[in-house]
């Protein structure tokens, strides 16, 4: 039997008709009130955390892949890049992959650290105080200048470990992730500037695609439906905040008008309000709207709306592609007064791959009538393509008409051939994976294996919006001054029960030690009893905690407004996990607190305190 238990468990019930009675509730109460605190301040930050992340990602997507050359990884005005890349859309199969962290060897490393001259001397002087001590301090060196010579050993050899240097060798460790890639989007962006009848707001546009991931926006809209992406043609329909829509006094179905600069000129644009959607982050609802992506590609010129013009030039020939049409073929009359051989082509025939070329790009490329005529050709984001024409005329051009020289007559339509050609442009990619955790490995996959050699670059959210996430990072300190000081108020109300349980015990104790009870024992008892008290407040408190918690999450009792901190009612999150460590490591923390206080049994008198009533 216990002997230590079985005296604790008779001293609370004893205590339950002692003047200690109500100390002892206060005790239990405090207990309580601090794992209520904890379990409240932990489910909320967690809460918190989650809401905001999966709100930021959803929006923005965990990854960017943009264009080298853009501005910024926003790429609201940025460079175009192609759609067409190998790991689009098949980088979604990608599962877990291996990575490698830092990680510091802890033997090792003090291993390494203790062999330093500097530790050697700490720990000789730790061995020399040690020897005096028991050897020859304790005969020949009074109490007061023995302790004096502890301190300043010990105060030496601690000075001796601080200032050496130390060294720490990092190891490469391998690591899995948990998960893998789960989705990738292509997205465009326009800014433009919106004007009704009474405002006036600048925007910026997303355009997205068939390929965009509805499931995040839909639960957030209020009014109307999502964009209809997979029709045959890019319609007018917008996607717009409640935030938006306020300050601009619009409604659902309202037509307004939006104004972009492009080259140097005013566009104006006229879009029809097809949803209203409020996600709670005021700082994107108020700056973003949605549209088709086609619409974003016609307004920035891009492919498949791109206009080539009626003349291309083709840098690695040198050469001009002249593309004629039945209304602009002025220029036929004067090739077909100085054609050297061949015929004019058809310019009525859309299909027409014909053309007349000039007596010396015939002779640079060695061709004649009927040839076949190959042209290479880099289209502005750097995608290639060949034109093959049939040579169906050579003219001579006049004398000192050098471009004429290097000008080469083909159909318009097989200029603008290019946008069917050549792959759709867009401003970037937005990759999701499985496991927020695994943001920063699959971020420097994508940069280091998926892009490499490619004039791309990707960026996580983090990276997009530090300040976001320093602001969830601030959280997690506040978290953890809040269990500090719960704890600390724990220690301090069980610190002064022990006290007065030892000090109503002091008869007790007496009498146990009278009968040969070792301190250590007694001072058992109390931590039984201790550990009793603070077990009873623990259960309380996780009742009333998670219950509160539970509360919350059904019925949202808490509100917040939703500008200041993204969400409407306070986020709950209940994670037994951490429940579960928190009790425990209160459990344990205060019990090895109390081990000093309890160190009081050991200077009470036993003739004393038996006679002490």
């Amino acid at each position: 039997m216990n002997l230590e238990f079985f005296i604790a468990s008779r001293v609370g019930r004893a205590a339950k008709k002692s003047f200690s009675r109500a100390i002892l509730r206060l005790a239990v109460i405090a207990i309580a009130l601090s794992m209520v605190v904890m379990i409240i301040a932990t489910s909320i930050v967690a809460g918190f955390k989650q809401t905001i992340s999966e709100k930021v990602f959803g929006f923005w997507g965990h990854i960017h892949v943009t264009s080298s050359h853009s501005p910024s990884s926003y790429a609201f005005e940025g460079s175009p890049m192609s759609q067409d890349q190998a790991y689009y859309p098949a980088i979604d199969t990608i599962e877990q992959i291996s990575y490698q962290v830092e990680k510091v060897p802890l033997l090792p490393s003090i291993w390494q650290n203790i062999q330093s001259p500097f530790s050697i001397v700490a720990l000789l002087l730790l061995v020399l105080m040690g020897w005096l001590c028991t050897k020859v301090a304790q005969k020949y060196i009074k109490k007061g200048w023995r302790r004096l010579l502890i301190v300043g050993s010990l105060a030496g050899a601690l000075t001796l470990a601080i200032v050496q240097p130390y060294t720490l060798t990092p190891v490469l460790v391998e690591q899995q992730t948990a998960g893998g890639i789960r989705h990738i989007q292509s997205y465009a962006s326009k800014e433009g500037i919106i004007k009704t009848k009474n405002q006036i707001e600048g925007i910026i546009l997303r355009g997205v695609g068939a390929d965009y991931d509805w499931e995040f926006l839909e639960q957030y809209i209020q009014e109307g439906n999502t964009l209809a992406t997979t029709s045959t043609e890019a319609k007018n329909g917008i996607l717009i905040s409640s935030t938006t829509a306020r300050r601009l006094e619009l409604k659902l179905d309202d037509t307004f008008v939006i104004y972009f600069v492009q080259a140097g000129n005013s566009l104006a644009r006229k879009f029809r309000v097809q949803g209203i959607y409020k996600t709670g982050l005021e700082e994107y609802d108020k700056r973003f709207a949605m549209v088709d992506i086609r619409k974003i590609q016609q307004l920035n010129n891009w492919r498949p709306f791109k206009n080539y013009g009626t003349e291309l030039y083709l840098p690695e020939e040198r050469v001009h592609l002249l593309g004629l049409t039945p209304a602009t073929g002025n220029n036929w009359a004067m090739v077909a007064d100085r054609m050297q051989a061949g015929n004019t082509f058809d310019l009525s025939d859309t299909a027409s791959r014909q053309t007349v070329i000039s007596s010396r790009v015939a002779y640079v490329h060695n061709v004649g009538i009927g040839d076949t005529l190959s042209l290479r050709y880099q289209d502005t984001d750097g995608s290639p393509y060949v034109f093959n024409y049939q040579v169906s005329g050579i003219y001579t051009p006049p004398v000192g008409a050098e471009i004429l020289q290097k000008a080469i007559f083909v159909n318009w339509h097989s200029i603008d051939v290019l946008n069917q050609a050549l792959s759709k442009q867009i401003s970037g990619f937005e990759i999701f994976v499985d496991n927020l955790d695994d943001l920063d490995p699959f971020g420097e996959y994508t940069n280091f294996v998926v892009l490499v050699d490619q004039e791309q670059y990707a960026s996580t959210i983090r990276e997009l919006e530090p300040n976001i996430f320093d602001w969830l990072n601030l959280t997690d300190t506040n978290e953890k001054v809040i269990l500090l000081f719960m704890i600390l108020v724990s220690i301090i109300n069980m610190t002064t029960s022990l006290m007065i349980l030892i000090l109503e015990r002091t008869n007790m104790i007496g009498i146990l030690k009278a009968l040969g009870v070792q301190n250590w024992s007694i001072r058992k008892i109390f931590l039984y009893n201790a550990a009793y008290i603070i077990g009873y407040g623990l259960l309380w408190g996780n009742v009333i905690g998670i219950g509160l918690c539970w509360l919350q999450m059904q019925f949202g009792i808490i509100t917040l407004p939703e500008d200041l901190y993204y969400v409407s009612v306070a986020p709950v999150q209940l994670n037994l996990f951490a429940i579960l460590a928190l009790n425990i490591g209160t459990l344990l923390i205060t019990l090895l607190v109390l081990i000093i206080p309890s160190w009081l049994v050991t200077r009470i008198d036993p003739v004393k305190a038996i006679r002490f009533s």
